[in-house]
């Protein structure tokens, strides 16, 4: 269906122009009438004159997109505030509106500052696992699909838009038609994509192709069509990124290097893996990534683990990671939780407020212990650790618990 402007969509969007075009759908901007006018996008798919209405396959993947982003719980997609149907009985959803630009854009045709890139390697990877974890592989992660927004304070935040190719799970019994179709966007699809097996490693792969070219202004394989791409990829990457951008450190090139693996199995497992080794490599100067048991031998020669990070950087990190845990929506879930789990200095952490104040409550934390300062911090990670064990975010409270320690060892005692 193509919406014309000044339309109001069921009695309370109002369309002010198209933004865009995808694979699977058109999308606009809009004002929400019901909800103090806030923009939003509405998405619904391409006209019946496109061809896709009358083929199911393409359907199904509008659908598909509808309930990918109804599953996935990270502040890094972009979720969705409803759904329904137009009045000529087509679908539509409706989605928060990101104002900001596209990384294509912010690249400038060329590279980004290291530590800029990392930071946005380092984000893309934490919402790709959280899809992963909802058995979401994206499976279009490109500069194109990724919204930048800088908000109060100067601080970057990247956003992973469009799920219009996205393969859902268990979502259909029937799943080898999805399979065989080939799609994606040509030099960012990994060897497996491109013979029409993607898997969530395919995801880590177009990572890795995007923290490449953000550091170098390149492309790793640009090969304009499939036979040439397949012949690059199974050379390697032939030009090394620190060949094109000497301050990259080595270990962030390696982490870009196995990213690129041809085998899938020899990509990181998980893709926030991925981003934090990059992420940690850069911010470090050229401090070797934290090494994975699954880390391939030939790679295991870096000498020393990455020096700790800043006391404000860790408690970014967290509070970023806290916000996705249903136990911090309010402060009496927070504490009902630290009492049922017998966290009693942490729970004196917690005010009686409307809502949390995580830099408060971050700092109180970091500086509380029985035992030792940061004590209470290092307990809650590991109650949280323990209590999503098989969740990406169990893993990384792990990683956060390591860092703190280290963080902790080389800090000055409490009173000194």
């Amino acid at each position: 269906m193509i919406i014309s402007t000044n339309f109001k969509l069921n009695g309370r969007y109002e369309v002010e122009r198209e933004l865009g075009r995808g694979g699977f759908g058109v999308a606009y901007l809009a004002r929400d009438t019901h909800l103090d006018s806030r923009p939003v996008v509405i998405k619904t798919p391409l006209a019946a004159d496109d061809g896709t209405l009358d083929d199911p396959w393409f359907r199904r993947h509008f659908d598909d997109e509808i309930l990918a982003l109804a599953r996935i719980k990270h502040p890094g997609v972009v979720g969705i505030y409803d759904a329904g149907w137009t009045p000529d009985g087509q679908p539509f959803f409706v989605m928060p509106y990101v104002e900001g630009e596209s990384l294509r854009s912010a690249m400038r045709g060329g590279s980004m500052g290291l530590k800029r890139a990392a930071h946005i390697v380092g984000q893309l990877s934490f919402a790709l696992s959280a899809a992963h974890v909802m058995g979401i592989t994206h499976r279009d992660l490109k500069p194109e699909n990724v919204m930048l927004q800088t908000f109060a304070g100067g601080e970057e935040f990247a956003f992973l838009i469009d799920f219009g190719i996205a393969m859902v799970k268990d979502l259909h019994a029937e799943r080898s038609e999805r399979i065989t179709k080939v799609v994606g966007t040509l030099p960012y699809m990994a060897p497996e994509q491109l013979r029409g097996g993607p898997v969530p490693a395919s995801d880590v792969w177009a990572l890795g192709i995007v923290a490449y070219e953000v550091v170098t202004g390149r492309l790793p394989f640009p090969a304009d069509n499939v036979l040439a791409l397949d012949d690059m990829q199974r050379a390697g990457v032939g030009t090394m990124p620190r060949s094109l951008r000497a301050e990259l450190p080595e270990a962030a090139q390696e982490v870009i290097l196995r990213a690129l693996s041809y085998d899938p199995d020899l990509r990181y497992t998980h893709a926030h893996e991925m981003g934090e080794n990059f992420l940690r490599a850069i911010l470090n100067g050229g401090g070797a990534p934290t090494l994975s048991q699954d880390y391939p031998a030939e790679l295991r020669h870096q000498p020393a683990p990455p020096a700790p990070e800043s006391p404000r950087e860790l408690l970014r990190r967290c509070r970023k990671l806290f916000e996705t845990f249903e136990e911090f929506r309010s402060p009496d879930k927070l504490l009902n939780f630290l009492i049922v789990h017998e966290l009693s200095t942490c729970a004196r952490c917690v005010k009686n407020t409307a809502e949390l104040d995580f830099d408060q409550l971050l700092a109180c934390l970091y500086r509380s212990g029985l035992d030792y300062r940061g004590q209470a911090l290092l307990d809650l990670l590991a109650q949280l650790a323990a209590r999503y064990r098989d969740d990406y975010r169990g893993q990384e409270c792990e990683g956060l618990r390591g860092s703190l320690r280290q963080l902790l060892e080389q800090a000055p005692a409490a009173g000194s």
